[in-house]
């Protein structure tokens, strides 16, 4: 196989695995057999016995006219320097959410349910509040903020209070009685414009140091599902933001409600929990809790390492230069230079490779009707000039995992969302409006072949040749901006790289 096949058969692979990872979604797997992680496990505290207070909330809160419904509920606005949280008056629920540094509002997919909901867990049944007329009272203090609802029925008293903070995205809960509660999660939409938003989207879990993903398609469908084990949170997330439960301890199981206009994820703990709405951003979620950044998506088990390490590598380079466009083309000049070695090997193999291209076509014309004497022949030419015709390929295999790695953290990184480059990129997290990178890509791309190709071409190379950029070209139209640029940047550096390899090499 010429240079120039290999060439546009490894970059064809390359984009190849590249369009079936975007369909590749993590595991589905719905059940965590609990001995597969009891030994990590410390053991929940015994279930506290039934109060009589408990006992009677059934039959008291079954008594509809007892409480007194209203035609509409009051809605309460707490705002830190976070966000802006919208709770209900009736049943005391979290209504929606708006996050101020991200300008973007959570709410659920349903407008007629709450993003948050609680019901009571009784010996008997299952008893929501969502009907019930709150009584309001707020607590500004400094830095955190309360709300407290409370409402009396005879001698019961329910309670529930929201704390939060200005410094964090964590929503603090306590409820009373102090009692199992049953926590709804629903899944959400911010309004955010990407493409293959159900396969970013869907339930997340962390269970047995593993993050697990179902993705939202199948929210949607089939019937309700129960997802056991030792697991530490579990949450609903679209590509850059996430709702969930943070336990104390751990959660023995939760439940997937589907349904076809708004799944929710229904939760068992106890009166006192902790709620997360904020950004799947690594900063942010590791100093909540370990193994909580894993809410992000970092691709395949064998890439995610090398995707976190590029992730902080790139946040390093950004301590220094705020603008995430110069910090791409920083991370490209790092990386061409890490891969000199690499890729010189690669262009001296392609070199070695032009020069046999002629008798490789004699050999080729000369045993036509005879494909084995001509494989024959070239393995002999190939011996004989100590030529090995893979090693220009080891590099390219080579490089994959950072490819890959690199396509997940510039596709899902929420710190390019809304991140300017110049002129006409606003937004480094969305194609280019007018297409003008991916153009340059495939005309990058194309020099770049016609540098790498032999002088002479059969029909068949020549039309590569022609296809391979438009495929390019084609493909990046509507991938974000900043991966684009990543991959136009490596091509043009690419180009100088191998030029100058060409040229030292004559003059050799």
């Amino acid at each position: 196989m010429d240079d120039s096949r290999k060439m546009i058969l490894g970059f064809a692979l390359i984009f190849l695995f590249m369009l079936l990872f975007q369909f590749y979604s993590t595991s589905n797997k719905k059940n965590i057999e609990p001995e597969e992680v009891s030994e990590k496990v410390e053991k929940i505290e015994e279930e506290k016995p039934i109060t009589s207070e408990e006992e009677k909330l059934p039959e008291l809160l079954a008594e509809k006219d007892r409480i007194q419904e209203e035609d509409s509920s009051e809605i309460i606005k707490i705002s830190t320097k976070l966000m802006e949280v919208y709770l209900s008056s009736k049943g005391g629920v979290i209504d929606s959410i708006y996050l101020k540094d991200y300008k973007v509002m959570f709410f659920s997919l349903n407008r007629s349910q709450p993003l948050l909901s609680t019901s009571i867990i009784t010996s008997r049944k299952t008893v929501s509040t969502q009907p019930i007329p709150f009584n309001v009272k707020i607590e500004d203090k400094d830095s955190e903020k309360k709300v407290v609802f409370s409402y009396m029925l005879d001698s019961i008293s329910l309670s529930k209070t929201y704390t939060l903070t200005d410094s964090s995205y964590l929503i603090y809960i306590k409820c009373s009685p102090e009692a199992e509660y049953l926590y709804e999660i629903s899944s959400f939409d911010t309004g955010e414009e990407f493409s293959r938003e159900s396969y970013y989207s869907g339930a997340v879990y962390y269970a047995g140091n593993k993050p697990y993903t179902i993705k939202k398609g199948d929210l949607f469908k089939g019937s309700d599902e129960d997802v056991s084990g030792a697991i530490e949170w579990v949450g609903y997330k679209t590509k850059y933001f996430f709702s969930g439960v943070i336990p104390e301890n751990y959660l023995e199981e939760f439940t997937l409600k589907k349904s076809p206009d708004a799944p929710v994820i229904s939760i068992q703990d106890n009166y006192n929990t902790i709620l997360y709405f904020g950004p799947l951003k690594f900063s942010v979620l590791a100093s909540i809790k370990e193994g909580f950044e894993n809410a992000i998506y970092f691709g395949w088990p064998l890439i995610r390492p090398v995707a976190k390490f590029i992730y902080h590598f790139m946040q390093f380079i950004h301590r220094y230069v705020n603008n995430y466009g110069m910090v791409i083309i920083l991370f490209v000049i790092c990386l061409v230079l890490i891969l000199s070695p690499l890729t010189m090997h690669q262009t001296k193999s392609m070199g070695k490779m032009k020069e046999l291209q002629p008798r490789m076509q004699e050999i080729r014309k000369k045993y036509k009707d005879d494909p084995q004497r001509i494989n024959q022949e070239t393995m002999k030419m190939y011996r004989e000039t100590g030529f090995n015709p893979f090693s220009s390929c080891l590099p390219m295999f080579l490089q994959m995992p950072i490819f890959f790695s690199l396509f997940q953290v510039l596709n899902g990184s929420i710190e390019l969302k809304g991140a300017p480059f110049i002129f006409w990129l606003k937004d480094l997290s969305v194609k280019d409006p007018y297409y003008i990178l991916p153009i340059l890509t495939g005309i990058s791309m194309f020099f770049q072949q016609r540098i790498m190709s032999p002088a002479k071409q059969d029909d068949q190379q020549k039309m590569m040749s022609y296809m391979m950029p438009f495929f390019i070209t084609f493909i990046f139209l509507t991938l974000p901006s900043g991966l684009t640029l990543y991959f136009f940047t490596y091509n043009i550096l690419m180009l100088v790289v191998q030029t100058f390899i060409q040229k030292r090499t004559k003059e050799v």
